[in-house]
């Protein structure tokens, strides 16, 4: 979608001279998607670990990635142009908040129910 959209990564503005593929290609992600090292380092971390203490952790890193991206979100500039959103610029936005709050509510719930235990 950011590609065919041309929605660069410009985090506070800030872009790279590379084309958006290669910035979603080495993880520096585009202007509606996430760098791809944070979700797959939230799945990673959440698929080896059990109910220990380092379960504990694995939720703590979790809940970081997802308030990351969040954040993520927040700081790039088309997400304050609302005008110049297409339906899939809109819908991507959307999901990657969707995606990113239920990743912050699993790790916490994960970060405190291993607490707990």
């Amino acid at each position: 979608m950011a590609v065919r959209d041309q929605l660069p990564g410009q985090p506070f503005s800030i872009s790279v001279p590379v084309s958006i593929p290669v910035g979603l290609l080495v993880g520096w992600g585009a202007g509606v998607a996430a760098p791809w090292p944070m979700p797959v380092a939230a799945v990673l971390v959440a698929a080896r670990t059990r109910r220990t203490a380092s379960s504990a952790l694995a939720g703590a890193i979790c809940t970081g990635i997802g308030v990351g991206c969040i954040v993520g979100t927040a700081i790039e500039p088309i997400s304050w142009q609302p005008r110049s959103w297409t339906r899939w610029t809109r819908l991507a936005i959307a999901c990657n908040v969707a995606a990113s709050a239920a990743l912050v509510v699993a790790g916490w719930r994960h970060f405190t129910t291993a607490r707990a235990s």
